[in-house]
């Protein structure tokens, strides 16, 4: 598997299944600003809360060949063998990306534990081969990862603009940031003095030298 962040902005995904744990991975891709349809004959009181919300469509059906038309990706979370060889061999013939969940085999991409402040996303992925593993790193984590970086990231906006006026090339603006994003402009904004680290960072640009 490659790891990759994919980006589902208004993209058309479903969720085959209507328990808790289809409801964990209904709550990523509402995070990730996914188009969502869920295709089950039940569902559990969450997620028709959802769909009182009008935040996702469900189709009350059990799935059949011929559902995963129209979607990008496909999560499935039946429980089912018969139904993930089904959905597999369709999310195949149609180049949908597909998650079955407990069934790496039958995967194309593995949903990482996260951590989301603002812009910044931090995730823990063990190519599906240990999503216990990968929560308890994203917990023991989430102290350390409060919206300090959200924050700095926000001002990191301007100063990347700043810096693509005055460093024409990708490499030298590659080099620029690996050096100016030191451990002592980072020891600034944990300590939450933004001010002096974009003071620094602007020096940098304004005296650097390919």
């Amino acid at each position: 598997m490659y790891p990759i962040n994919l980006i589902l902005d208004d993209k058309p995904c479903v969720v085959l299944g209507g328990g808790h744990v289809a409801f964990r991975k209904i709550e990523g891709l509402i995070e990730a600003k996914a188009k969502i349809t869920v295709i089950s004959p039940e569902i559990v009181s969450e997620i028709n809360d959802l769909v009182g919300n009008k935040q996702i469509t469900w189709i009350k059906k059990c799935y059949e060949s011929g559902d995963l038309a129209g979607f990008e990706l496909v999560i499935c979370a039946i429980g089912n063998e018969e139904i993930n060889q089904k959905v597999q061999l369709e999310a195949n013939k149609r180049r949908i990306l597909l998650n079955v969940v407990d069934r790496l085999d039958y995967c194309d991409f593995a949903l990482p534990a996260k951590i989301r402040r603002g812009d910044l996303l931090v995730t823990f992925s063990t190519n599906g081969k240990s999503p216990a593993l990968s929560r308890y790193l994203r917990c023991k984590m989430e102290q350390e990862f409060d919206d300090t970086y959200a924050k700095w990231l926000d001002k990191l906006v301007q100063l990347r603009k700043e810096a693509i006026e005055k460093l024409p090339t990708s490499d030298d603006r590659e080099i620029f940031w690996r050096s100016a994003l030191s451990d002592d402009v980072m020891e600034l904004v944990r300590a939450k003095k933004y001010d002096e680290a974009e003071a620094s960072i602007r020096n940098a640009i304004s005296g650097f030298r390919a």
